[in-house]
């Protein structure tokens, strides 16, 4: 059964409540910004917190990075159009992350290091650490920063008539000056008030879905049931659909492809020790995990509300676009103001995220290998400059991609990650796993893993969660058998073993 069918529409402008409401959260932010800009002096503190982050932030905060207007918008598209059978990603996805916080975290803590490509420096060699910290950069610039940017503004301009580009400019203007002038600090707490807002407004919204349907919560579970919505699990020997069998690849390439993750390990890196960085991965996962229920779930009882009210759903919307139309038309005004600032929130999360990540890479891998000596102020004033430009640029491509159309954002973002440096996670992989593989091996494994990927999307069916598993596993078998054949340059570091 599909959803109730649409009509044409006008949107429902905001209110000046509503206003009032996106102006003090903007606001909000821009304030933690400037405290935090008054008590960091270096770009320890800039990237790190000065390795002062209490695990529990560090877990909220981690959490946020992991978790995006994507997860917002794209997730309760996906059941209120089908089912729950996507649903098979987020314990693919948390239980891979689990193994890292379980047995792997000890691999980067015990090295005292600021992004995880200065790992590989130590277990290969300066052209491996480049090659990823390059790729790492192009993958969150080109794709993951623009992205969380333009899909809630294109959902926002079209069931409130929001421009669209003006949302995209006042979330890259005040995430790039709050990233700039508070440093990590300034992302981590507001990633905590962001996660607050961005849940409490969903959890609100979830009520008045359940208040919605007579019957109530029964009433949604029995018929979602009836209509085939919680179908989530699928044994068909398929790896085009999304079966189990595509999960457990996903689960497989997740491990290294969180391992690999710059903005999420430099939150367990920021803890004070092992214990706390291992406390922050496995519950940023879980909370993670937990996240994705109630989104899924939102998906099937907004089909289900409308299915009960088929009258008040009036409008053609891309798909993406179902939960920001129901915040729009069904909420009072004022709360819709509070959970669109929360639909902000879970973009500006990754979003300055991404921007400290990407300065640290900048300047950790980039100016410490090329400019070694260079001073804690120019290290401090690199890591400004890159997050300035960082943003700009982001907010500049996102503006470009709001000219585009596609099906589902989310199924392109996956389909991006895994094409751009998704099959990097594997070097990692060989890095932790083997003994064996050497730099020229790794590098001939990436590069191949990126034609490999291509290869795959372009040629065949193949489901868009199992592109990252093609991408890591071609990298660590192309890379391990380059490895035997071609001699090594030198000798690579044990960084295995106890």
């Amino acid at each position: 059964m599909t959803a109730p069918a649409l009509l044409a529409f006008s949107p429902r402008h905001l209110a000046w409540q509503d206003y009032v409401v996106l102006f003090l959260y903007f606001l909000l932010n821009l304030g933690i910004g400037w405290w935090w800009s008054k008590r960091r002096r270096s770009s320890g503190g800039f990237f790190l917190g000065n390795r002062r982050i209490g695990w529990a932030v560090a877990a909220v905060s981690f959490f946020a990075a992991n978790t995006s207007s994507i997860s917002f918008m794209a997730l309760p598209a996906k059941t209120y159009q089908s089912n729950w059978l996507s649903f098979g990603s987020a314990p693919a996805q948390s239980l891979g992350g689990l193994i890292v916080g379980l047995f792997l975290v000890r691999v980067l803590r015990r090295l005292n290091i600021t992004t995880v490509y200065s790992y590989l420096a130590k277990r290969f060699d300066q052209r491996v650490r480049l090659l990823g910290a390059g790729l790492g950069v192009l993958l969150k610039i080109g794709g993951r920063l623009s992205v969380v940017m333009l899909l809630p503004s294109l959902a926002l301009s079209t069931v409130t008539g929001l421009n669209v580009y003006l949302s995209i400019l006042l979330m890259g203007t005040v995430t790039t000056i709050y990233a700039m002038e508070g440093g990590f600090e300034a992302v981590v707490w507001t990633a905590v008030l962001q996660v607050v807002l961005t849940y409490s407004g969903v959890v609100f919204a979830v009520g008045f879905l359940v208040n919605g349907v007579d019957g109530g919560l029964a009433s949604i579970l029995r018929t979602g049931a009836d209509a085939g919505k919680f179908h989530m699990i699928s044994w068909a020997p398929n790896l085009t659909q999304p079966t189990v069998w595509v999960f457990i690849g996903m689960f497989f390439g997740h491990i290294f492809t969180q391992l690999a993750d710059q903005p999420l390990m430099q939150r367990m890196l920021a803890t004070a020790d092992e214990k706390d960085a291992r406390r922050t991965v496995l519950w940023g996962n879980l909370l993670g995990l937990t996240s994705s229920v109630l989104f899924f779930f939102v998906g099937t009882a907004l089909y289900v509300y409308y299915r009960a009210h088929p009258d008040r759903l009036i409008a053609a919307l891309p798909n993406d676009a179902i939960f920001p139309y129901f915040i729009a038309n069904e909420l009072p005004r004022g709360v819709v103001g509070i959970v669109i600032a929360g639909l902000f929130a879970a973009a500006m999360g990754a979003l300055s995220s991404a921007m400290n990540a990407t300065a640290a890479i900048l300047v950790t891998d980039f100016q410490g290998v090329l400019q070694p000596r260079a001073s804690e102020a120019q290290r401090l004033r690199l890591a400004r400059l890159s997050t300035l430009i960082c943003g700009v640029l982001a907010t500049g491509m996102a503006t470009y991609l709001a000219y585009r159309q596609v099906p589902s954002l989310w199924d392109e973002f996956l389909k991006l990650i895994a094409l751009v440096g998704g099959g990097f996670p594997g070097v990692f992989a060989l890095g932790v796993l083997t003994r064996r593989a050497h730099s020229t091996g790794v590098i001939v494994g990436t590069l191949s893993s990126i034609g490999v990927t291509w290869w795959v999307q372009h040629y065949t069916s193949t489901s868009v969660f199992l592109h990252g598993f093609v991408a890591i596993s071609s990298c660590m078998t192309i890379g391990y058998v380059a490895s035997v054949l071609i001699p090594p340059r030198e000798r690579s570091q044990d960084l295995v073993s106890p």
